[in-house]
């Protein structure tokens, strides 16, 4: 199909959904497909597991910090070139992370990672948005959510297959062809698109990226310098000043990172904590699972990442029929009930011992699953659709925010509960023992999610 053509053609805002897709699957993808790959890493560098945390935080930190920028720079300079551009960072940043001679400058390299990632994924709703009417937007949205599901879920999988028979430098390498391929796609399909002379908000974005920087080291570190000592109180104290002034300042900016009047409504503003404490969740489970199976019961990378496989199954089959369930029954309910089962699921995980039974383990982490999948369509569709119409743009620009931040939060709690427990145990950090103590933390997140997801309306 010749390029006008293509452009003219009654369908072409489905050709570039499937455009934006592939970024949507790229960008989590590689929030997750380290997870397996952090104790090879650390052999490969000589290094300390607890240290290769921040293979993860580097990425997700940038990532989250920055997705509403690239938001309003795409107005600005073009959604498109904004998009388009990610790929190209994206894909020179992972050959960074595979050539990478230290471990300093791997981790600096999937910084420049998550800046790739957060242009694809700020500019997909704004695409969507602009190219779907509104009787069809919430499908291709949730279209999207799948996508980004996908990506999220496989990672594990993906990255247990790729260290097992290659070597961790080849979860980077294969973003390299993928990205000069997706990159060919977007080029061809998308149009340029209008452009608004929008400012944006500095000192906010400084103030959002420090804070987050802030507890993520105070979290990280706290097992290493001690909850008491200064380090840990000053970085985890700047942390919650930051976010304070961080708020202040929204309320007074011309051009917000963070659209405050969207918070005035109590079910938006209820789903979206409920959201964001339920990604930190799951990335507890995501990034504690794959470690313990290879540190703690001396499983290879793909078993570690193949024990994700009842979460991500269970989000493909199960996820659509929750969406369409709300359709029928108040959210309110199907993702609570969501919740519960997640809550449950994280509750059984706690109740194994230290050297658990392998399918007892797999049954644990399919209530788990199932919980996910029914909660997380019914509370996104919550989301956008309390949201204004003329607002939905924004409103996924919350909920990707909500999500990368989530599960930012989600390795820094769980990094710091698992190793400072390990520390504890002498040779029983060799067990399952650390990882219990993450999932009864999950299972307190999870009560608040029940009860935030029930009380939202």
């Amino acid at each position: 199909m010749q390029l006008k053509t293509l452009r003219a053609s009654p369908r072409y805002r489905w050709y570039a959904l499937a455009a934006v897709m592939l970024g949507a699957v790229m960008a989590p993808l590689d929030s997750s497909i380290a997870n397996v790959a952090l104790p090879a890493i650390g052999r490969g560098f000589h290094t300390t597991v607890d240290n290769t945390e921040w293979v993860l935080i580097a990425y997700m930190l940038t990532t989250s910090s920055t997705l509403v920028l690239f938001g309003r720079l795409g107005d600005m300079w073009g959604q498109k070139r904004v998009y388009t551009l990610g790929f190209v960072v994206f894909g020179v940043s992972s050959l960074a992370c595979a050539l990478a001679p230290s471990f300093f400058v791997l981790v600096a390299a999937r910084a420049v990672q998550g800046l790739g990632a957060s242009m694809l994924m700020s500019s997909s709703p704004a695409i969507i948005t602009e190219v779907f009417p509104a009787s069809e937007r919430g499908r291709a949205i949730g279209l999207n959510g799948g996508a980004v599901a996908l990506g999220l879920s496989s990672g594990p999988i993906l990255g247990g297959l790729i260290v097992t028979w290659w070597n961790w430098h080849w979860i980077f390498i294969i973003n390299v062809p993928i990205s000069i391929a997706a990159l060919g796609v977007a080029a061809f399909i998308l149009k340029r698109d209008r452009r608004v002379n929008e400012g944006f908000d500095i000192p906010g974005t400084l103030l959002a990226f420090t804070a987050l920087f802030a507890i993520a080291l105070g979290l990280s570190r706290a097992h290493v310098w001690g909850w008491g000592s200064i380090r840990t109180i000053g970085a985890l104290l700047y942390g919650a000043v930051g976010v304070a002034a961080f708020l202040s300042v929204e309320r007074r900016a011309k051009a917000p990172v963070l659209d405050l009047d969207l918070f005035k409504n109590r079910t938006f503003a209820f789903s979206v904590l409920a959201g964001t404490l339920y990604f930190c969740a799951l990335y507890c489970v995501i990034f504690t699972i794959p470690l313990s199976a290879q540190v703690g019961m001396g499983r290879t990378a793909l078993q570690a990442g193949l024990l994700i496989l009842p979460i991500s199954a269970l989000n493909l089959f199960l996820a659509p029929a929750a969406g369409a369930l709300s359709d029928r029954v108040p959210a309110r309910y199907v993702s609570t009930a969501g919740a519960s089962c997640f809550l449950a699921g994280s509750l059984l995980l706690a109740a194994q011992p230290a050297y658990p039974d392998l399918k007892l383990l797999i049954l644990a982490l399919l209530v788990t699953g199932a919980g996910t999948a029914v909660f997380t369509q019914p509370n996104n569709s919550t989301i956008m659709g309390s949201a204004p119409a003329n607002r939905r743009g924004i409103a996924a620009g919350v909920l990707a925010t909500a999500r990368t931040t989530g599960q930012l939060l989600g390795v820094c709690v769980a990094g710091a509960i698992y190793f400072l427990r390990a520390s504890q145990l002498g040779p029983l950090a060799h067990t399952f023992l650390p990882a219990k103590a993450v999932f009864i933390g999950v299972a307190i997140i999870m009560l608040f999610v029940t009860t935030i997801s029930y009380l939202r309306d």
